[in-house]
């Protein structure tokens, strides 16, 4: 990959970089198949009776997924910095395109190797993004991320993310740039986000079975990424003053040309062919024109070329255009015409490029780009590549902590299925890791996975488990533990397990313990050998792994401890059971199995024969048919949300930003009519609203909370911008009429009027002293930039006993056995000159979440007030408030 903007020359970079896919034949007859020749360097290629053709980078039909994103992936920081990149993919019906820009099957694939160019770029983008963002230096930059979703359907433009159906219009605006009006732009925060609209756009995408193809995209489909960098002029963080670059994305999914005698399609579907064809021949007109550096540029002649204007222009973007080749000579003539125009592209010249600034060198050569560390410190879960003598790299995932080969090693042998890998034991180790560490404590324990050869992500031949486990495991061994030669346990599943009882008869001291589950078991009178405590475990439901076999093994293996089970009943037994059952075993037989007790956690480094290949992600992710089981999956999902968030989240010079747009059918619409006319208690203050006041009550469009009439409808009145309910802020849209309805004790016409929320959490929190609760008291603005710090004071007493919070949240932990006070003081911006306000609060343990609202009214005075000397702090005390307003007061702050 390339670890640097800086290092190319934009204006001597080829407008439009011109690579090559070839589809894969299925087909075992070779007269089937086209001859293709390329050149060592990929790229050059001859076809049959052809001269030579050279692009930018050939991918042969054995290039896999990554391979193409490796070779794309330099050119996609650049809309980081305020440029313009475009991907698209070209070429004819079912010649691979929604492959390449998707995954298998025109899906979204989350398996690491079978993931299009979209997810990909979503995941790098973001981690490069983390990168820019997460060193002090970069305190000063920030980041919004905004997705628009289009298709070209029949010469219109429809937006795939609205509700709405009818297309829409193309318009320029006065730098030129080609943009849709009225279309829907959702800001993201992560990678999960943007693939979940991504695929919630593409359930409305057209597609149709045809006779080329099963799933026949019937449109264009462009996915718009706008990425916008702010750099802070000055280093206050107070400071509004920003440097603003917008960069532009496209990826885009052409329909493929279609040969209408072949695809046999009729009606509607051959409508939509030709409309395919027309556009697809506007847009190699355009390559002609630009590539002659004609004077005129027939962009308007389509929609797709009208959309596409900025992508191809060669003054404005970046462009890759992955033109998709079938194998097959059947479509010779459609793959000869491809290669043609992809070839009038290459010939295209750079005009000029605007130079937007670059700084920041990004190295994404390192293994963790785009990877993370365990989130959970103590569980420390991590991939490597183990480096064997006689295996080359055997892939492993490890977790815990070791600290020398004392640490107690458990080493774990998947089965022999086709979708079998070391991320079968992932939830194994997860249990026993939660079942034997904790934040001070780190687990004895210290486990490694492996995918055996030709499994998961290694090499090599799948017979080698089979027949030379106790070579192969030995190896492992030595590489992890190179001073024993030997670890805690050994752990097998199926035909995993059948190796390692092969491996502990060959090499019986390379174990302390042994344990298997439902395992293949040949000729068990020899495991006889086998002299350490076993746990073996079987399901007498599984015809392949006979039980009537495991209880000769149990015969035979003298030190176990052994269960039967029944699938059928007990189905999940084994998730329950099996950690627990293997503890047991360790407790009896190993006297000194303690808990290691060290406060501290260090990151050992690995032995010489090991790589980093990954981190927490990697761990998590499936790879070569894995399946991703469901555990590993939420958590992944979780991490990478927290991660990717943190880098484009609380960004203060973005203040403004845009609110996806739900879209609800009717039946969601319906069930949730049902719901609401059942609610009888307020969202805001959480009282009971009687049946004379239900009709009174105000039940917001958007956000759907209703308020009551008694006492929170009038917070509308106060705040008619925003809905009051904590979190939701959902901008409002109340008439005048409406609000009339409410009516407050005082005028804001000479007042300005500012929402504070106060209040508490509570939960339990077990403890060896008794019943402990964590409360979390906070203080919550509306209105932003107002707040400079809040100070939270639980002994109000005591001079200087106050904890001050500088930064959003504005937060107090407190564990405790009671109830308790805690003053809220609130330090106002300074260039406002207002008072401090003190509230004086008890944290309440009555329901998981208390609010109280109090409403602020300054004395209109401009924007500051005439400080006096003889109060400099404003008192509310709560347990004084008005009874009969039990959601939101009052409090006059001035210094008179």
């Amino acid at each position: 990959m390339s670890a640097s903007i800086s290092s190319i020359d934009l204006n001597n970079l080829s407008p439009i970089q011109v690579f090559i896919r070839i589809k894969p034949n299925n087909s075992n007859d070779e007269n089937d198949t086209i001859s293709f020749k390329y050149s060592k360097n990929n790229r050059t290629l001859t076809l049959p009776n052809s001269p030579s053709m050279s692009f930018d980078n050939i991918f042969p039909p054995e290039s896999t997924q990554n391979d193409l994103f490796e070779s794309i992936s330099s050119l996609l920081h650049f809309p980081l910095y305020g440029y313009n990149s475009t991907i698209f993919a070209y070429g004819q019906t079912n010649s691979g395109k929604t492959y390449t820009m998707l995954g298998p099957n025109g899906k979204l694939s989350l398996s690491l190797d079978l993931m299009g160019i979209i997810p990909r770029t979503s995941r790098y983008l973001f981690a490069a993004i983390h990168k820019l963002t997460s060193s002090s230096s970069s305190s000063s930059i920030q980041y919004q991320v905004r997705v628009s979703y289009f298709e070209v359907y029949n010469a219109r433009v429809y937006d795939l993310l609205n509700k709405k159906s009818h297309s829409l219009n193309i318009r320029e605006d006065n730098q030129g740039n080609i943009n849709v009006a009225d279309a829907v732009e959702i800001p993201v925060d992560n990678s999960l986000e943007l693939e979940n609209i991504l695929m919630q756009g593409n359930e409305k995408r057209r597609t149709a079975f045809t006779s080329m193809n099963s799933s026949s995209s019937r449109s264009h489909a462009l996915l718009i990424l706008w990425i916008e960098r702010r750099e802070r002029l000055t280093s206050s963080s107070l400071s509004r003053e920003y440097k603003s670059y917008l960069g532009r994305l496209n990826l885009i999914d052409l329909a493929g040309s279609e040969d209408i005698s072949r695809s046999k399609v009729e009606g509607d579907r051959f409508r939509e062919a030709v409309n395919i064809n027309t556009e697809l021949l506007q847009l190699r007109r355009v390559l002609d024109a630009l590539s002659s550096s004609s004077s005129y540029i027939p962009y308007r002649d389509s929609t797709l070329t009208r959309l596409l204007q900025s992508s191809l222009s060669t003054k404005q973007s970046i462009t890759i255009l992955i033109s998709h080749i079938s194998s097959l000579n059947i479509d010779l003539y459609e793959s000869v015409n491809t290669l043609k125009y992809s070839q009038i592209a290459k010939c295209i010249q750079r005009t000029s490029i605007p130079t937007p600034k670059l700084s920041k060198y990004i190295d994404t050569s390192d293994v963790m780009f785009g990877d993370y560390t365990d989130p959970i410190e103590y569980f420390y879960r991590r991939t490597v590549y183990i480096h064997t003598r006689s295996y080359g790299k055997i892939f492993a995932r490890l977790a815990g902590h070791r600290y020398d080969e004392q640490q107690k090693c458990i080493l774990l042998i998947h089965g022999s299925g086709p979708t079998n890998s070391s991320m079968f034991w992932n939830d194994l180790v997860r249990k026993l890791l939660l079942a034997t560490s904790s934040s001070s404590s780190p687990s004895p324990y210290y486990f490694v996975t492996i995918d055996c050869p030709g499994y998961g992500r290694s090499d090599g031949d799948k017979q080698i488990i089979r027949s030379y486990p106790d070579v192969f495991i030995e190896e492992i061994i030595d590489c992890i533990s190179p001073i024993t030669h030997k670890v805690y346990c050994l752990i097998g599943s199926s035909q995993g397990a059948a190796a390692v009882f092969n491996a502990l008869v060959e090499k019986p001291t390379m174990s302390s313990f042994l344990a298997v589950q439902n395992p293949v078991s040949h000729d068990p009178q020899r495991f006889v050998s086998i002299k350490q405590p076993a746990l073996l475990m079987y399901d007498i439901d599984d015809d392949g792994h006979p039980v009537s076999v495991g209880r000769l093994v149990r015969k035979y293996i003298r030190n176990n401890h052994y269960y039967e089970y029944s699938s059928s009943q007990q189905s999940e037994w084994l998730e329950h059971n099996a950690h627990l059952k293997l503890l047991q075993l360790f407790n009896e037989y190993d006297v000194n199995n303690q808990l290691r007790t060290s406060s501290e956690i260090s990151l050992p480094s690995l032995p010489a024969c090991l790589s980093v290949a990954g981190g927490i992600i990697s761990y998590l992710s499936s790879y070569n048919r894995e399946p991703l089981y469901e555990n590993s999956k939420e958590e992944l999902k979780s991490i990478l949300s927290t991660y990717e968030k943190q880098s484009v989240e609380n960004n203060d010079l973005f203040i403004e930003r845009i609110e996806p747009e739900s879209i609800e059918d009717d039946e969601s619409k319906a069930e949730r009519l049902a719901i609401e006319l059942t609610q009888t208690q307020c969202d805001l203050c959480n009282q009971h609203i009687n049946s004379n006041d239900i009709s009174k009550s105000l039940r917001l469009s958007d956000c759907r909370h209703l308020l009551c009439y008694s006492c929170c409808c009038e917070t509308i009145k106060i705040n008619s911008y925003e809905c009051p309910v904590v979190d939701c802020a959902t901008k409002l849209n109340i008439s005048s009429s409406q609000l009339s309805l409410y009516s407050l004790p005082f005028s804001s016409d000479t007042e300005k009027h500012i929402i504070i929320q106060f209040g508490n959490s509570s939960k339990s929190s077990s403890s060896s002293s008794g019943q402990r609760y964590e409360y979390i008291a906070y203080i919550k603005c509306k209105t932003k930039n107002m707040i400079d710090n809040v100070s939270f004071d639980i002994n109000p007493e005591y001079p200087k006993s106050a904890i001050r919070v500088c930064q959003p949240p504005y937060e107090l932990v407190r564990i405790m056995n009671l109830e308790f006070t805690c003053h809220f003081i609130i330090q106002w911006n300074k260039t406002l000159n207002w008072p401090k306000l003190r509230i004086m609060y008890h944290v309440q343990n009555k329901q998981d979440n208390f609010i109280r609202n109090l409403l602020v009214r300054i004395p209109n005075q401009g924007n500051t007030m005439t400080k006096s000397h003889k109060t400099h702090e404003v008192v509310y005390n709560w347990t004084d408030r008005d009874r009969t307003k039990p959601n939101i007061n009052y409090i006059l702050l001035s210094y008179d």
